[in-house]
């Protein structure tokens, strides 16, 4: 009996073993079948987040180049020409001193400045572009100016609609950092 009792506990060990087999793997597909919906979604949902990670840092980075290239615009509008003349050059000079950068440079250098925000504009937000846009409008009305050949007493007053160099210049720097300050709050922010 003692045989009888432990080949038929083996038997029923086995059955129950191919019974558990059998309906793990049918568990394992119809739970893959169920949730194959679910796992579409979650790598769909993968991808976007991969998607709008790629989006802003490409955002970012355009952002730091505009930033970037707006202080310098700031800059070169300031005092990156050489071309100032002093009070002393005027006491002790017999004529006006010769310009250091010749207009065309300055020119040629504005346009340059000028292609480098238009390859930037695509990428920033309007509220961003805008920005740069005014940067790049007050470079150009400052080089205008500085550029000029009608000499300063016949032009207009900045009272008959003429342009003040002074305040344009405060506007070019707050532009310029203005848009160091936006750079700053959307990318360089740690939440």
């Amino acid at each position: 009996m003692n045989e009888n009792f432990s080949k038929e506990k083996l038997f029923q060990g086995m059955i129950f073993t191919l019974l558990i087999t059998f309906a793990t793997g049918l568990g394992n597909v119809l739970s893959e079948f169920f949730m194959l919906d679910v796992k579409k979604q979650e790598a769909e949902d993968n991808l976007h987040a991969d998607a709008r990670r790629q989006a802003t840092e490409l955002h970012c980075t355009k952002l730091q180049e505009s930033a970037s290239l707006a202080t310098e615009i700031m800059f070169r509008a300031d005092r990156g020409y050489p071309n100032v003349v002093t009070l002393e050059d005027l006491i002790y000079g017999e004529q006006m001193p010769e310009k250091r950068v010749p207009d065309e440079k300055i020119k040629e250098e504005q346009k340059n400045l000028e292609h480098q925000v238009f390859k930037l504009l695509p990428y920033l937000l309007p509220d961003e572009a805008q920005i740069m846009e005014k940067v790049m409008l007050q470079h150009s009305i400052l080089t205008s100016m500085r550029t000029s050949k009608v000499p300063a007493e016949h032009r207009s007053a900045p009272s008959e609609g003429g342009f003040n160099f002074n305040n344009e210049m405060h506007e070019l720097r707050r532009a310029g950092t203005q848009m160091s300050q936006i750079f700053r709050e959307r990318c360089m922010r740690v939440d």
